[in-house]
């Protein structure tokens, strides 16, 4: 820790006022690093520069800032919600944050349009749309939709498509739309469904058990037994959701309930929706870089997670009180129209409920391996490469050519230590002439990087993402691993800095050749750091080094596999090129038909001619081309 920006902050806190508002830790590039609220702002920051914060990040955060910036505002309320927003749109690197610390998405509908339909959002607008959720997860969110999609026949078309439309489209004819775009169903008959969809997102399966079994007997009865069928088919899918829940209140209250459970720097915090008595599917939500106080984390979460015109239940019963208690009471009563109770109990059937969701989130910890191995390696891992922060994200990179031809790279990604192939990317390199190691890494992370920033510039000034971008599958790693020595950190290191990217965590890893060439058959790979004038090694069973051999292993073996793929569909198609009177459309035919280019050669001219668009003269041509007659 250098003196002198400690003096400067040290003079900015003295000059700060004694008044609420939210307060802006500043690196030297104007970076937000630290976003937080304060009864009295001058107090609140002289803690941070007094040692009486002991939070683990205060000193890394205290290193790199240089400056504070403060809003003020007219009471503690107004400072939770502008905290909120600010977290949001400057996305700090030291507030504590879920492991998916994107906006939680929501299901829209607009029950003012003439045929509504389902939609998600991540930002809830004030505008009379009814909200359910959020969901946890983009995966939960979108298999919840799909689920609406089958069950219940509403439109899924745009506005504009609906409007173009003459004629049904395939979804009706699956019986998975009503087909209002041109006239097959009464609005009455629409809004059954929605109303239905809704009854099923609110949690009243009874009530909605009840209305269709009503239906399906009507139609039944007037011998409209597909309607009836699909009737019966959605009961059995509702009754299925029921029986996965319990009661847990005879009086059918609405309430949720959270717990949260943490070890070090890692933990996960549970909500556990209770809804007409029922107790719902446990949400868990890991997250990382742990408060000390761990109210301050979950009024943070709370914040977050009830937006102004969702659905919020009358009453929260929490495993640990909330910080500022009384204002965040008083901000969600106003979101949600009426008093919230805030409740931390200590006897009684709540309290049994709240160690339900606290067992949640011990399991959830476990499972997930937050508290595991896995997390003991990146710890490792952290010390050894003197990082900041934990590597949740490790980012690999390899290529593979033979002599330059069918060259392409491979990008892996571990996810708190284990691969995560979905966020896998493969490349063909396009720049690069004959093997070139070097330029072919060049463009490959200038691609990869490029892509990133692109990405987080997509969000407005008000930290909205433009609709379609995917910021997890772009989001920069904790660590970033070149297959190399010094030459190749070296090039890493002056792509990212042309980008901009001077804080880009980085490490070369370099297999032990020249050692065993000396006759030190012991000796392991080699950890390189920038600037670093002598590699790190580590002993063979270390788990940072074990770590770092599975994610290089891992690049290595998906590298030569996409190189593989690519040379042998260039071989297959060359083979055919030059075949009488077969082009790109035949030669595509005949491999889809006989899958190999041995099979090809092995066919008879009749079977040959069995090919869709061939005809028995291209066959019998093809026939002796390939025999070379």
């Amino acid at each position: 820790m250098t003196q002198e920006p400690i003096e400067s902050l040290a003079q900015q806190a003295e000059s700060l006022p004694r008044e609420p508002g939210v307060y802006l830790f500043k690196d030297a590039l104007g970076r937000v690093l630290y976003v937080g609220k304060a009864r009295d702002l001058r107090a609140r920051v002289r803690q941070y520069l007094g040692g009486h914060d002991e939070r683990f990040m205060v000193r890394f955060l205290l290193q790199s800032a240089v400056r504070i910036d403060t809003t003020l505002v007219r009471s503690e309320k107004e400072a939770l919600i502008l905290e909120n927003t600010l977290i949001k749109r400057h996305r700090p690197r030291y507030n504590a944050k879920l492991v998916d610390d994107s906006s939680f998405l929501h299901l829209r509908i607009d029950l003012e349009e003439e045929w509504p339909r389902f939609s998600l959002v991540r930002e809830v607008a004030p505008d009379g749309s009814r909200i359910f959720g959020p969901y946890h997860s983009a995966s939960q969110a979108r298999a919840t939709l799909a689920f609406l999609e089958r069950r219940f026949p509403l439109r899924t078309c745009s506005d504009s498509e609906l409007k173009s439309r003459d004629r049904p489209c395939l979804l009706h004819q699956m019986g998975r739309c009503l087909a209002p775009c041109v006239d097959l169903c009464t609005k009455e008959e629409y809004a059954a469904e929605v109303e239905q969809s809704m009854l099923f997102l609110s949690g009243r399966g009874r009530e909605l058990l009840n209305r269709l079994q009503a239906r399906m007997m009507e139609h039944a009865a007037a011998e409209r037994f597909e309607q009836a069928a699909r009737d019966r088919d959605l009961m059995k899918a509702v009754q299925a959701s029921i029986e996965r829940q319990g009661v847990a209140d005879a009086r059918q209250a609405d309430r949720d309930v959270w717990g949260i459970h943490g070890e070090g720097e890692q933990g996960v915090v549970v909500l556990l929706p209770v809804r007409k008595g029922m107790v719902q599917e446990a949400i868990p939500m890991p997250f990382e870089d742990l408060e000390t106080d761990q109210g301050v984390l979950l009024a943070s979460l709370l914040n977050r997670w009830y937006q102004p015109g969702q659905t919020i239940p009358p009453e929260l019963l929490l495993s640990t009180a909330p910080a500022d208690v009384t204002v965040l009471a008083e901000l969600l009563g106003e979101r949600r129209g009426s008093a919230v109770r805030i409740q931390m109990p200590v006897q009684g059937e709540k309290r049994r409920l709240v160690e339900l969701a606290l067992r949640n989130a011990r399991l959830a910890a476990t499972r997930e391996g937050k508290l595991s191995r896995g997390i003991r390696s990146l710890e490792d891992l952290q010390r050894v490469c003197q990082l900041d922060r934990l590597p949740r994200r490790i980012e690999c990179f390899d290529n593979s050519n033979i002599e330059g031809q069918d060259a392409v790279a491979a990008m892996v990604v571990f996810i708190d230590g284990r691969p995560e192939p979905g966020e896998y990317r493969r490349y063909r390199v396009k720049t690069v002439e004959g093997a070139d190691d070097y330029a072919t890494m060049r463009e490959i992370l200038r691609r990869r990087f490029t892509r990133a920033l692109e990405t987080e510039r997509s969000e407005d000034p008000r930290g909205w993402a433009e609709p379609g971008v995917d910021r997890k599958g772009w989001a920069r790693p904790d660590l970033l691993v070149v297959d190399g020595g010094k030459g190749q950190v070296a090039a890493a290191k002056a792509v990212l800095a042309d980008l901009g990217l001077h804080d880009q965590p980085l490490i070369g890893l370099s297999k032990p050749r020249t050692e065993h060439a000396r006759g030190d058959r012991e000796a392991t790979d080699k950890i390189v750091l920038p600037g670093a004038k002598d590699p790190i090694r580590l002993d063979a069973h270390r788990p940072a080094l074990t770590l770092l051999q599975a994610i290089r292993d891992e690049s290595h073996k998906t590298a030569i596999g996409y190189h593989r793929e690519t040379r042998r569909r260039r071989q297959l198609g060359s083979s055919l090129d030059d075949l009488p009177g077969v082009g790109a459309t035949r030669r595509k035919a005949l491999l889809t038909h006989f899958e190999s280019i041995a099979a090809i050669k092995a066919a008879s001219v009749e079977e040959l001619a069995a090919v869709p668009g061939l005809g028995k003269k291209t066959a019998a041509a093809v026939y002796a081309a390939l025999r070379g007659e």
